[in-house]
């Protein structure tokens, strides 16, 4: 370790101690007395040694110095050969700590007044619940009126309005048709005909040829409303057609073509009650051998 540590001298306390270049380095020169604890740099007090001891006696009484690896706090080494004014046999290796940072007694002592503070002095926080008071705004008030005038005239129009959409269905219920009849009487309701072909079944399909008229024929129908209203008369679709099903001649034929207006009602067939029908038609010729009857909406 030539030329690697050097000798200082406490200012305080006169205890010299061997402090290498590397700890020197680390601290930035900044050593601490072991003994006294004091802050020093040791380059401004390093002492020449007086004598020079054989490399042989100086290896055997070197240690290692272990150096403190945490950051930014002093590092604790062990220093060999302690050398004082009174050096005996006996003495042992005074330990020194190098440090980086000068203000460390400055952060012991405030810890320590910081500790020192006891817990009568410090304030206590405390928190007092207190009652909820729920207030109405000044602008509205619980028993105003106008609330349930404003839900009931809501009700009151959402009702008409599906009286006055659905009112082609709900005509025709007993229940609803005595207030349809009052209403109507002030404005146009225009309440549609109900309309329900699929409640109206023919009972009988004869074809014949016509009595009096050659080329001619006559279908004889038997109609029966099973609905529980009165309803329009249907409109028939007779439709013939050859072997193969190729149409070979049709015709649609409203309610006044086929009754008579001045004896039967057009919108009003009874109920549960046969309507008999007489049609005389244009013969559809030797293809027109199948023949089919449809009942249809009537264009009112």
């Amino acid at each position: 370790m030539q030329n690697k540590s050097i000798i200082t001298q406490c200012p305080s306390c006169e205890t010299q101690f061997r402090v290498t270049q590397g700890q020197l380095k680390v601290a930035n020169g900044q050593v601490r007395c072991g003994a006294c604890l004091a802050i020093f740099c040791a380059v401004e007090y390093e002492q020449k040694p007086q004598s020079v001891e054989p490399a042989t006696q100086q290896k055997a009484k070197t240690r290692r110095v272990h150096e403190d690896k945490t950051p930014d706090t002093f590092e604790k080494v062990d220093v060999d050969l302690p050398i004082s004014k009174e050096e005996t046999p006996a003495s042992k290796p005074t330990e020194i700590t190098t440090s980086s940072e000068a203000d460390k007694p400055a952060e012991k002592t405030q810890e320590e007044i910081i500790k020192t503070v006891s817990a009568a002095d410090v304030p206590t926080l405390t928190i007092d619940a207190e009652p909820v008071v729920l207030s109405l705004s000044n602008g509205t008030k619980a028993s105003s009126p106008w609330w349930f005038i404003g839900c009931v005239l809501s009700i009151l129009a959402l009702l008409a309005q599906h009286l006055w959409f659905n009112r082609g269905d709900l005509y025709w219920t007993h229940t609803y048709r005595p207030l349809y009849d009052t209403v109507c009487q002030h404005i146009d309701c225009q309440i549609p005909t109900r309309v329900d072909t699929a409640k109206i079944t023919n009972q009988q399909f004869l074809i014949r040829p016509h009595s009096e008229i050659a080329d001619a024929i006559t279908i004889d129908l038997v109609l029966i409303n099973e609905a529980s209203h009165n309803q329009p008369y249907p409109a028939l679709h007779i439709a013939f057609s050859d072997l193969k099903g190729r149409p070979v001649a049709s015709r649609t034929l409203q309610p006044e073509s086929y009754l008579d207006r001045s004896i039967v009602n057009l919108k009003s067939m009874p109920t549960h009650q046969p309507i008999q029908i007489s049609l005389d038609l244009m013969s559809p010729g030797m293809r027109g051998i199948n023949y089919q009857l449809e009942l249809l909406a009537p264009a009112l």
